[in-house]
């Protein structure tokens, strides 16, 4: 009885969670600081606890990007798109590791479902027109400017108000 009760209170106590969410913590902390040896060590710790970690698996599949890793950080990515399918930013980015690895029909599929998810979230159109500018859809990256304009804050509205006017 006493064991079963033991086996009990270590399976509901979310002992994985905070670990990990202090991890991605002092990842975070360390890509501020540009050491990114210490916030790859953090967030390979988090996902150790918690393999299916979201944040932990977005933060990663960042890092992955920057240091040329695009085929880890897209696996990552896919790891924080299945955990949470309404995370706008990880289909951004996993968009931009797909398109470095010149799977760019993919690429644009994350980027169109990036703004399905999330079409409040100016970043996800700013990916977008990056993207579309980079294959030749000046109309497409136009359009998610002025999209993303709509969905900005003051001070982001009016940088992106520059670079409309020097789209035209």
């Amino acid at each position: 009885m006493l064991r079963t009760l033991i086996i009990l209170a270590l399976l509901c106590t979310p002992a994985i969670a905070a670990p990990a969410d202090d991890l991605v913590v002092r990842g975070r902390e360390a890509l501020k600081a540009m050491d990114i040896v210490a916030a790859m060590s953090a967030f390979d710790a988090a996902l150790a606890a918690d393999p299916s970690h979201v944040q932990a698996a977005y933060e990663r599949g960042r890092v992955l990007t920057k240091i040329g890793e695009p085929d880890n950080a897209v696996a990552d990515f896919t790891i924080a798109v299945i955990g949470d399918p309404q995370f706008g930013l990880a289909f951004a980015r996993r968009g931009e590791a797909k398109f470095l690895l010149n799977d760019v029909g993919s690429a644009l599929t994350d980027f169109d479902q990036a703004v399905a998810v999330s079409p409040t979230l100016p970043e996800v159109f700013i990916v977008r027109a990056t993207y579309r500018m980079k294959v030749g859809n000046f109309l497409g990256a136009r359009e998610d400017i002025v999209a993303a304009i709509a969905v900005s804050d003051e001070v982001q509205k009016a940088r992106l108000q520059k670079m409309l006017l020097r789209m035209k």
